[in-house]
């Protein structure tokens, strides 16, 4: 069983051809209006869900520990996640919040403006995850780390140390880097507990305070058996362990929506670990399903089938 702790958000694409400029004033004016082509699209956000829904799409039985609001878009990205077959007895529908939103105006892949609300996000608790179920956990994964009030408070080291003392495994992206980002300080009494910390480059050196992503990586192994992964965007990924040091290149792409891409490749990682794969392996699956990720005009909902990033990268050679 995965077990998934992390945010589910509802994401509006707006996409336009115009770039965004923000140039303010009053009303309904040429100056501050831009035509859209296409019309807003509504898809499934947010680190848990993402990950959770790409997880048991690749055939993993999969538990997502998250909260929406008690609204209409909590009720589509629940029902989303049910009729993928996530498990979502440790979630909740918040009576307080609403459901997670962020709003991203797009004019290109890598042209985004975002507009974000919390909502629920900040009502997750790894304690929602009833005895049973985290018993029955073979790979336990946090992530939107520095979202989550919950998890900063020292939660995750007893589901950690359970999980480890059963054989399972532990694993956490700590991202984002916004607000108030995870430092080494933080994490450090975790970090015996973890065997594989997920990151981009930019969230690695936030947390060690260095520029170089293999010095910060230098630095968490002296913490213990840990693996550091570090996703590297185009340049593809590496990982960083006691007994490997590999780096596997991305595979281009026509880039459509980036959203999702990185909890996908979580996703993709860690099903292959769970399977008993050579890291190798398991990192050239996870960039290969970013990959199709992010070239898909639907970001996870379109997220495909193990046997389909199989034969995606089947065709890509070695």
């Amino acid at each position: 069983m995965f077990v998934i702790i992390g945010s589910t958000t509802a994401d509006w694409f707006i996409f336009s051809k115009q770039p965004f400029k923000n140039p303010g004033g009053d009303g309904f004016t040429a100056g501050n209006l831009v035509f859209c082509d296409d019309p807003p699209r509504l898809l499934l956000g947010g680190n848990g869900g993402c990950s959770a829904y790409v997880a048991a799409g690749l055939g993993r039985k999969t538990a997502l520990c998250s909260a929406v609001g008690q609204d209409d878009h909590g009720d589509r990205l629940f029902g989303w996640l049910q009729d993928r077959g996530v498990n979502l007895e440790a979630s909740i529908c918040s009576e307080n919040s609403a459901t997670s939103n962020s709003t991203i105006i797009m004019s290109g892949a890598d042209h985004q403006s975002v507009f974000h609300h919390l909502g629920a996000t900040r009502d997750i608790r790894p304690d929602l995850i009833p005895p049973k179920l985290m018993s029955s956990a073979e790979v336990l994964f946090a992530t939107s780390y520095s979202l989550i009030p919950a998890m900063r408070s020292g939660s995750l080291q007893g589901p950690f140390a359970a999980v480890r003392k059963a054989g399972g495994i532990n694993a956490i992206d700590i991202g984002p880097a916004i607000g108030e980002p995870v430092l080494l300080d933080e994490l450090q009494p975790m970090l015996p507990f973890i065997d594989y910390l997920i990151a981009n480059s930019h969230e690695l050196s936030v947390l060690t305070q260095s520029d170089d992503w293999e010095e910060s990586c230098r630095r968490l192994l002296e913490f213990g058996h840990i693996h550091i992964v570090v996703k590297r965007g185009e340049n593809g990924a590496s990982i960083r362990g006691p007994e490997i040091e590999f780096d596997e290149p991305g595979f281009r792409v026509d880039a459509n929506i980036s959203v999702g891409a990185g909890d996908a490749f979580n996703a993709g990682l860690l099903c292959g670990v769970q399977q008993g794969w050579p890291l190798q392996r398991a990192l050239r699956f996870a960039n290969g399903l970013a990959a199709m990720t992010v070239s898909s005009s639907s970001g996870v909902l379109d997220a495909p089938t193990q046997s389909q990033v199989e034969a995606f990268l089947s065709k890509q050679g070695i």
